[in-house]
């Protein structure tokens, strides 16, 4: 049974041709066989050849042997031509056997018909019509009693053309399926252009998606995330990742669910970087609500560590109208912007309170001294002098200062003049540490020179006393009273130079970086009562690199920091 229902399956599910041919014949078989031998038992007195029922069943075994081994055919066409036959045959001599009572197997030869029509088409049409008139046709005009008159041969011709009939139906309707099949076809393969044109555009935008530097979230209606790409979730699912304690993959740490639970409960704050924005009203709940907003500034993150700057923008969008409306919202990362803005802004009140206090000061004795003109006693005199004498400290001090700015300009858009020539650096270290000891020595810092070597430069002189100028009234300032400041010849690699040492209370890692950016100040300086616009080494910086030169600080909160400059030489560099 099991090989019977494996044959059946394979006939008419999986479409095996074998399997198939052989059902078919099978069939036919025990129904003619089955027929031809009830109608012999049932009228023994009826003129029943078994000498024809034998033959013809013989003829059904071999036909059905055929379809067995119908692979073991060199040509295909060769089982699918000779089996019908032999079918018809089988017929013809069971029915010749059996007739008249057996004319009704006459409807069995409809089944090589469709096996012959369905395999060569018009020629098995053909072929059908003539088997049909050779087996079957002359038993019904010659056998029996009654004359052949018109009537008989009428209903002699019916089945040839009831076969012509059937045939032309098989073949239009065939002719239909493979026309209706190519149809299909290139439906297919239309639909697998369009399926491998989508994939291809879906890889694209994908593949665009996470290139780019803009967040994209896509939502559906019901506020459910359907797209996000690896900016959105560096913007604000790294704050989630600080959250979750899972630095290293926070979209892996968390379900996407629970992640856009957890973005909505992140420390989100106002433009002002102060109003705490609550989860109830933070952009994707609002987003999720249907609001719609467009380049709204919120920062992201605890106020006392890093935080980002995010533009967010929340839009409708419905690409057509069977499509349900999304919410795409996008964030960017302008953090580096709103740092300058606050930057200018420090700088702006920086510059303001510093170039304020000497103009008040000027203004103010300046004020006095008019109303002292009016005395003309040796004591007006000494007092205006005195006030003349602090307001040329402020004038040379606000002089200084705007020197310094114009400076700093002229680096930055490389247009700094130097006078190269080669000199002695000792000497020059000297001089300066000279001009500089009773500055260090009213701070209670020491000053002091270690010359190990003699090194030659070759680069502008008074741009060189101005770096090591600015480094060493740097570290009097910062270091503090009581500690030392020295300066030493190096050279190395990359040059020949000096080192500037000093062991006060060092510089915090997180402002290194920063050291040499226009207008910064510390945390240490800003507390300080040292006054000061944050230029001197940017100004540094750009006479160095002027050189050719490199600049290097190492330092460590606690113990000291030490600033290193190179100048290479002739052979090892190139001259500005």
């Amino acid at each position: 049974m099991n090989r019977l229902a494996r044959i059946a399956y394979l006939g008419f599910v999986a479409g095996d041709t074998k399997a198939f041919t052989i059902i078919h014949q099978v069939s036919f078989a025990i129904l003619l066989g089955a027929s031809a031998a009830l109608l012999s038992a049932l009228r023994p007195d009826s003129a029943v050849a078994d000498e024809s029922i034998l033959a013809g069943a013989g003829l059904l075994l071999v036909a059905t042997l055929g379809a067995v081994y119908s692979e073991k055919f060199s040509r295909a066409w060769v089982p699918n031509l000779v089996i019908p036959l032999l079918d018809f045959l089988a017929l013809g001599l069971c029915r010749w056997a059996t007739y008249p009572d057996g004319g009704v197997l006459s409807i069995l030869a409809f089944t090589p018909v469709v096996w012959l029509v369905t395999s060569f088409r018009t020629r098995g049409a053909l072929i059908s019509v003539a088997a049909v008139l050779i087996t079957l046709t002359p038993v019904s005009l010659f056998d029996g009693e009654r004359p052949v008159d018109a009537a008989r041969i009428v209903l002699a011709l019916i089945q040839p053309v009831a076969v012509i009939l059937v045939s032309a139906m098989i073949i239009g309707l065939e002719t239909r399926l493979s026309s209706t099949n190519l149809r299909l076809s290139a439906a297919f393969d239309r639909q697998r252009d369009l399926t491998r044109d989508l994939r291809r555009t879906s890889t694209l935008l994908r593949g665009t998606g996470a290139s780019v530097d803009v967040g994209v979230k896509v939502l559906n209606e019901n506020g459910t995330t359907v797209f996000e790409n690896p900016a959105f979730t560096t913007h604000l699912n790294a704050a989630v990742a600080r959250m979750t304690g899972e630095q290293d993959s926070p979209a892996d740490a968390v379900a996407a669910g629970a992640m856009d639970a957890a973005v909505d409960e992140v420390d989100m704050f106002c433009a002002d970087g102060i109003t705490r924005i609550p989860p109830s009203n933070s952009p994707l709940t609002r987003a999720r609500r249907g609001e719609r907003f467009s380049d709204e500034l919120i920062w992201v993150g605890p106020q006392d560590g890093e935080q980002l700057a995010l533009s967010v923008t929340a839009v409708g969008w419905q690409g057509h109208p069977s499509i349900a409306p999304h919410t795409i919202v996008t964030t960017q990362d302008v953090t580096a912007t709103q740092q300058l803005i606050r930057a200018r802004e420090r700088i702006l009140a920086s510059v303001s309170h510093e170039l304020r206090t000497p103009l008040t000061s000027i203004m103010g004795y300046t004020e006095l001294a008019l109303d002292e003109l009016d005395d003309g006693s040796p004591a007006a005199a000494s007092a205006i002098a005195s006030y003349l004498t602090v307001v040329q400290r402020n004038s040379d001090q606000l002089l200084t200062m705007v020197e310094d700015i114009l400076r700093t300009r002229q680096t930055q858009s490389n247009r700094f003049e130097l006078k190269i020539t080669e000199f002695e650096l000792t000497p020059l270290i000297d001089d300066v540490v000279a001009q500089l000891r009773s500055t260090a020595a009213d701070q209670g810092v020491e000053l002091a020179v270690e010359a190990t070597e003699q090194p030659m430069l070759t680069a502008d002189p008074q741009r060189i006393r101005q770096v090591l100028t600015n480094l060493v009234v740097n570290g009097i300032k910062y270091s503090g009273r009581g500690h030392r400041v020295t300066v030493r010849t190096q050279s190395d690699a990359l040059g020949s130079g000096f080192d500037v040492v000093d062991d006060g209370a060092g510089i915090p890692a997180a402002e290194v970086d920063q050291l040499f950016t226009a207008f910064f100040r510390g945390a240490a300086a800003q507390a300080s009562s040292q006054r000061g616009v944050g230029l001197g080494l940017a100004l540094v910086k750009g006479i160095v690199d002027a050189h050719g030169g490199a600049i290097t600080v190492s330092s460590a909160e606690g113990h000291g920091s030490v600033f290193s400059v190179r100048i290479p030489s002739p052979v090892e560099g190139t001259r500005p």
